[in-house]
């Protein structure tokens, strides 16, 4: 990795990533890992991940979109 020079002014990173992992909840219905996505102007969204399903909330929505591993694989190739 380069370094920066003296004089370089250091940028903010363009996203965050918060994890919060639970290994008991990966046993139970609920999601295993959460991962709470941000950038520069704040909260994009937050992700779950459990067994069975993929699921995805926007900042400014009530519910999340859950997806099965299957339906995620595909739209992924559809990019």
């Amino acid at each position: 990795m380069a370094r920066a020079s003296r004089g370089a002014k250091r940028l903010e990173p363009r996203y965050a990533v918060n994890v919060s992992l639970k290994a008991w909840d990966i046993a139970k219905a609920g999601a295993g890992i959460k991962l709470m996505v941000s950038d520069r102007d704040g909260l994009l969204g937050t992700i779950e991940i459990g067994q069975g399903t993929f699921g995805w909330r926007n900042a400014r929505a009530w519910k999340f979109r859950r997806l099965s591993w299957g339906q995620l694989a595909d739209k992924l190739d559809q990019l």
